[in-house]
């Protein structure tokens, strides 16, 4: 799935300067026999598939949903090591005729900061349902008739900054949770990236428990740090790990991770949800739904009673319910 800017600049050595870093811009050079619009549809099906590659530092797209974008044509860039940019190109050429894309791949290598601030164009406030929930970057103060519920997150070394569609279908959900009066006692964060989801919850949700895991060491760090400069560390428990490291059973389940890692912890997934619980599973494309679906109902974990999906762009996030409350 697409991920934030990461923090791709060590500090340097007393005399050697800055570590170089680079980025592989890839751009949409015609939109083919379709328009603008399903041409972006299809580079963020590419964006998703680059960056599962561990290679891939960081991925963000760019298109006119994006605030702050102007441009028409969609694109993305790729932050990686400069000793990677090679075999990303060759990775991005091979799913570009998958999936009959026109690209034009600029590969850069640099050692300055600038990225730091270039970037920054990109981010800017989010509110969620209805005025729910402000998200916003730190450089951005709050607004006159900003919600009161607020958190702050800046893009940083983990997926997760409210921007990418499926980030804001777990959301949504939640906040439709929390407008319909319902209150999970036990909820868990699969895959916490930023942490965004889960500190989400801690808003949304004042009184629940909440647990925040990902099987990569810097994620989980990145979540201790928003969460305490969110105030709400002592609500969370982060660890590393997966799936068979929790324990116990939640009321909500939130995992914003692609179909190739959804579907083999299904099992796992559903011994964790208690009985009538929710689990939001995004970072599904729509075309990916029924494959998901098809892993979870033989578990006993189907649609919601209100058909249990929701569809933004080419993302959908699945609702399943696992059975009746005791």
């Amino acid at each position: 799935m697409t991920r934030a800017t990461p923090d791709v600049s060590p500090d340097p050595g007393p005399d050697l300067g800055p570590e170089p870093w680079a980025t592989l811009e890839i751009r949409l050079r015609s939109a083919g026999d379709g328009d603008w619009s399903e041409a972006g549809e299809r580079l963020e099906a590419l964006a998703a598939l680059v960056a599962e590659d561990e290679r891939a530092l960081g991925v963000e797209t760019r298109d006119m949903s994006t605030l702050g974008q102007q441009t028409l044509r969609p694109e993305l860039v790729v932050y990686t090591r400069p000793d990677a940019l090679e075999g990303l190109g060759a990775l991005a050429e091979r799913l570009a005729e998958d999936l009959s894309l026109d690209l034009a791949l600029v590969p850069t290598v640099r050692v300055d900061d600038d990225w730091r601030d270039t970037w920054k164009q990109f981010y800017a406030p989010i509110v969620f349902g209805a005025g729910a929930l402000l998200l916003r970057p730190s450089w951005i103060d709050r607004r006159p008739g900003d919600p009161a519920l607020e958190l702050v997150l800046d893009p940083g070394r983990a997926f997760g900054t409210g921007q990418h569609e499926t980030t804001r279908l777990c959301v949504d959900a939640m906040v439709e949770l929390a407008a319909a009066g319902q209150a999970p006692r036990r909820i868990v964060d699969l895959g916490c990236g930023s942490g965004i989801l889960a500190l989400a919850a801690a808003r949304l949700f004042p009184g629940a428990q909440i647990t925040a895991v990902d099987n990569d060491p810097e994620a989980t760090e990145t979540t201790r740090e928003n969460a305490e400069h969110n105030h709400v560390g002592a609500r969370l428990e982060v660890f590393t790990g997966t799936a068979l490291e929790l324990r116990g059973d939640f009321d909500l389940i939130l995992a914003n991770i692609r179909p190739s890692v959804l579907i083999p912890i299904a099992g796992q997934l559903a011994q964790r949800l208690a009985p009538g619980g929710l689990a939001v599973l995004s970072g599904v494309l729509g075309d990916e739904a029924e494959a998901v679906l098809a892993a979870y109902a033989p578990l006993g974990l189907h649609p919601a009673a209100d058909g249990g999906r929701r569809d933004l762009h080419e993302w959908c996030a699945l609702l399943l319910r696992a059975g009746d409350p005791a």
